[in-house]
């Protein structure tokens, strides 16, 4: 792997193209990363779907996708705020906690804007004057304040994704980067925080004895997993990865998590909120599926 260029796209990926959540985000990280992939190889598509009020999802395919034996994938939106750890495979479970999340932050973020409204009106001089700074920071306050509100209601406060999902994104990109193999495909999906939804549109086009294997938070620093039947058991105890056959047999999970017999695979908040990226299941993931 190229240490200066990993660099570059962990900087730009971590900082610049962070949030993933809105169409407008979306957008502008696809054009970076399309921009990144083009300077590798040209065999590069954006496939739209699920068109709804001029916003739509979009997976990235890098390669023949419907002729491909291997496809590697991942997906890149930002997940919105949820209480607890990330379950990976419990998405009941996940909608729950992300749900009231968002309904008690928006409840104290309405309350908040309620008094702070309620104190203006008892101590704010009796006349008005449109053209003076009073009414200048009272519209910019309300201003931001129906911005946060607006971020809030989508869970999209204090988002820190650096595990969950950009570590797996560039796991990714260093994969394509070093890919010797004509039969493998790569894709970029969306809607991953919510459901399947992109990994159904990608099933869809490619054939159906193509092996998948999937990338969730390889970057946490959590014993590396993989949960699926298609690795060579000789490699992943050379590589010290953990193997639990199956579960979701018709993809193949590389994730790093913790587990416990009664919850399952999950991250806990600290990992989810971590500064730094393990290298270390990122360059074990590379050297897996390479």
């Amino acid at each position: 792997m190229q240490k200066d260029r990993f660099n570059d796209w962990l900087f730009r990926y971590r900082y610049i193209y962070r949030s993933r959540l809105s169409d407008r985000s979306k957008k502008r990280f696809l054009n970076a990363l399309v921009t990144d992939i083009s300077q590798i190889r040209k065999d590069i598509r954006v496939i739209e779907y699920d068109l709804k009020h001029k916003a739509a999802s979009r997976n990235v395919y890098i390669g023949d996708i419907a002729q491909a034996d291997r496809i590697i994938c991942t997906y890149y939106d930002t997940p919105p705020q949820h209480f607890g750890a990330y379950h990976f495979f419990d998405r009941k479970a996940q909608g729950r906690q992300t749900m009231n999340f968002i309904l008690v932050s928006s409840f104290i973020t309405i309350g908040i804007g309620a008094v702070a409204t309620w104190f203006y009106s008892q101590f704010a001089a009796d006349g008005f004057v449109l053209f003076s700074w009073q009414t200048f920071f009272l519209v910019l306050a309300f201003g931001s304040y129906f911005l946060l509100l607006g971020k809030v209601v989508k869970g999209a406060v204090f988002q820190k994704n650096l595990t969950r999902n950009t570590s797996s994104v560039l796991a990714l990109l260093a994969l394509i980067s070093e890919n010797e193999r004509q039969n493998t495909a790569f894709a970029f999906l969306d809607e991953g925080s919510y459901g399947e939804r992109g990994l159904e549109v990608l099933r869809d086009s490619a054939k159906r004895k193509a092996t998948i294997y999937y990338l969730d938070s390889v970057g946490a620093k959590a014993p590396l997993h993989v949960v699926g039947t298609e690795f060579d058991r000789k490699q992943l105890a050379r590589l010290g990865i953990l193997q639990e056959e199956g579960i979701h047999a018709t993809i193949n999970y590389v994730i790093s998590g913790n587990k416990e017999s009664t919850e399952g695979y999950y991250l806990p908040k600290q990992l989810l909120r971590q500064k730094d990226i393990n290298m270390e299941n990122v360059n074990k993931t590379i050297a897996l599926l390479q």
